[in-house]
Formats: structure tokens, C-alpha cells, sequence
């Protein structure tokens, strides 16, 4: 089978018949049935069974099938390579960030960006840590951000800069710590629930490695995808989470205290990138801008 054959079959068997076959691969219903009836005879065997306005796969094609699909999914891949690389000729960078950075500090990348490029177009996605592979292998983006360094093989990590975590609780909860345990107010909260992080969030750890500090056996009762959505249960007074530098940066000093926890190692925040195919010069600008900004925004945090 050769890769049209291939394309036909399997829009034939994703559709069930030969009209939405032909309008799913914009070709006529007439050279649907053609290329079909051309390889059952090249392949010596039939492909479907036809009744009225019906095409039932033999046994030998859902063979075939499952055989080829990966093929297909690849030769789909390399379809939206192909169209991301004429558009990442265009002048136009384009990048996904986990949540917590795309919310606290990719608005201050924009406006630094759109002021020296006003000509470049950006298209931001947010995205968790396992969803930037697709994105990154088939250059639906040019390089991603996120903390700690990417264990996936096909991917190029590199720390653009590290910043400590913080401890964050309400405003009025550290003030009662401070006062119950002035030596080690930390100790206050082994009574509290912890708000964790679900998944594989690399934070997740960190947020594992204070409880077991503090002495917290019990899973916990709350879990939540984003720091975000971890916050505001902390401002409910519902119970304590960890954050980086970014969210600290940006937390509301009359609800929320940012205790920075000195005895952890710091976040490296990373930029990740295909190893294939590296990010072209529109993106490697906007990329060269970011240590100076971070550094900016861990200055004010101290």
C-alpha cells in the first residue's frame, strides 16, 4: 500500500462509507472507491464487503488498521510540521508555559516583547508538563517553560534561572503561628490540611518533602491541578500550599504570606525545546529577554 492507498483506507474505515470518506480527505466519492477497488486487487484479498450505502471491513482490514494507524497519526504529524514551519517563517514565535507562569509572569514577557517587536505576532498555549511533547515535536510551538528539567529523551532542557519556593498560608494563620511557635512557627501548621498539587506536577514533590518536614503522615484531603486554584482555597483559610518565586510574586500581602523555605533546594525554571529542531531567531529573541525579567521579578519578591 502506498501512502495514498493508505489514506484512503483509513478514512474508509474512520467514516464507514465512501461519500464521507471522499469529503474527509476532499477528494470524489468516484476515487475513493477507485483506490479501494485498486488495492484489494494489488493486495490479492478484499478490504470490505458492500451493501446498500455501506462498506463492512473484512477481518483482514481491521488487521490493517491497527497496523497502520500509527503510519497515519505520523503522516498527520508531519502535515502540521510542514504547516507550522511556513508559519514560524512568518515572523511569529509561539510558546506554551505551564499555568503558573503563563498567569504570573508571561503578561510582563508580552508587553517587554510587543514594545521591542511590535511587527512579530505571539500565540501563547497553556499547557501542563506531559502536553508540551506533541506540541514541542510537532512545532505546533517553538519552545515551552516550566519547572524542573523535562525527562522526556526527545527534548532539550535549559535552566534559564532557579528561584526558591515559598510556604503560602493566610495573612492571619502565619500571624497565630508566629505567635503560638515564635522559634519555629513552621511547626504550627502540622495540624492543617495541606493542599497538594495532583499528577505529575514536578511542585508535588516539594509540597511531599515540607509535609514529611513537618510531620504529616495523612494523605491529603485536597487536591488541585493549579497553583491558582490551590491558592484560593488557602485564602479560604483552608489550609497551606507551596508555590515558586512567580506565584509568590504576585500574592495579595493582605490575605496571603509568602514564607520562604531557605532549607529547599530553588526551582530551576527551564526552557524546552525539540532537540530536532531548535527555536529560529524570533523565538530565540523573545527567549534572550527572559533571564533579565526573571531576574527582575525575583528582586522584588525578596
Amino acid at each position: 500500500m502506498n501512502l495514498r492507498q493508505l489514506e484512503v483506507f483509513q478514512a474508509v474505515m474512520q467514516t464507514g462509507n465512501m461519500s464521507a470518506a471522499a469529503r474527509l480527505i476532499c477528494i470524489t466519492p468516484s476515487a475513493v472507491s477507485k483506490t479501494i477497488s485498486h488495492t484489494e486487487l494489488q493486495l490479492g484479498y478484499k478490504l470490505f464487503t458492500r451493501g446498500k450505502g455501506t462498506l463492512a471491513p473484512t477481518p483482514e482490514a481491521r488487521v490493517l488498521f491497527e497496523e497502520s494507524a500509527l503510519i497515519h497519526q505520523k503522516l498527520e504529524g508531519l502535515k502540521r510540521i510542514a504547516v507550522n514551519l511556513r508559519q514560524a517563517a512568518d515572523g511569529q514565535v509561539r510558546l506554551a508555559a505551564i499555568p503558573s507562569i503563563s498567569h504570573e509572569f508571561l503578561p510582563l514577557v508580552l508587553e517587554k516583547h510587543l514594545a521591542r517587536h511590535p511587527r512579530v505576532r505571539v500565540e501563547v498555549r497553556t499547557l501542563h508538563q506531559d502536553q508540551m511533547v506533541q506540541a514541542l515535536l510537532t512545532r505546533s510551538v517553538d519552545f515551552a517553560l516550566g519547572f524542573y528539567e523535562h525527562p522526556n529523551p526527545l527534548l532539550t532542557s535549559t535552566t534559564l534561572v532557579s528561584g526558591p519556593l515559598y510556604l503560602a498560608v493566610t495573612r492571619d494563620i502565619w500571624q497565630r503561628a508566629v505567635r503560638a511557635r515564635r522559634q519555629n512557627p513552621m511547626s504550627f501548621l502540622s495540624s492543617m490540611p495541606l493542599i497538594r498539587l495532583v499528577g505529575e506536577d514536578p511542585m508535588c514533590q516539594s509540597i511531599d518533602e515540607l509535609a514529611r518536614h513537618l510531620g504529616l503522615s495523612a494523605p491529603a484531603v485536597l487536591q488541585v491541578q493549579t497553583s491558582r486554584l490551590a491558592l484560593e482555597l488557602v485564602k479560604r483559610g483552608m489550609g497551606w500550599t507551596v508555590v515558586d518565586f512567580l506565584t509568590a510574586s504576585n500574592l495579595d500581602a493582605a490575605m496571603l504570606t509568602a514564607v520562604p523555605l531557605h532549607e529547599f533546594a530553588h526551582a530551576p525554571l527551564q526552557m524546552y525545546f525539540a532537540t530536532s529542531t531548535p527555536p529560529g531567531q524570533d523565538a530565540l529573541r523573545m527567549i534572550a529577554m527572559l533571564p533579565e525579567l526573571l531576574n527582575s521579578v525575583m528582586a522584588a519578591t525578596r
